[in-house]
């Protein structure tokens, strides 16, 4: 199976609207981190500078890494500056550590 690791970095009033998208999408699982940072956009005129946002990380099959980007997209779209970011990188192996067996 070739899998594929999504991050995306998104404003934290989107999550509810993309649990509800991934889970008609049957995504399997994912992790959320909150994360401060700043990017392009930075609010130098505030005391901290730092923006929170969340963290979003999911293994996907990478024939379905289209349809979960698009969902991504779709959800936490804005005009807005730092509306987020949003990579798909290879995975190498991926194990289950219950399991130690290989996906």
């Amino acid at each position: 199976m070739n899998v594929k690791y999504v991050i995306a970095i998104i404003r934290p009033d989107a999550l509810p609207a993309l649990e509800t998208k991934l889970g008609k999408l049957h995504v399997q699982g994912m992790t959320v981190t909150k994360v401060k940072g700043f990017g392009e956009y930075t609010d130098f005129y505030s005391k901290n500078h730092l923006t929170e946002h969340l963290k979003v990380e999911i293994f996907v099959e990478e024939s379905k890494v289209e349809v979960l980007t698009n969902a991504i997209f779709d959800v936490a779209h804005s005009d807005i500056p730092g509306a987020g970011i949003l990579a798909v990188l290879p995975v190498d192996v991926l194990f289950h550590i219950r399991t130690r067996s290989e996906s």
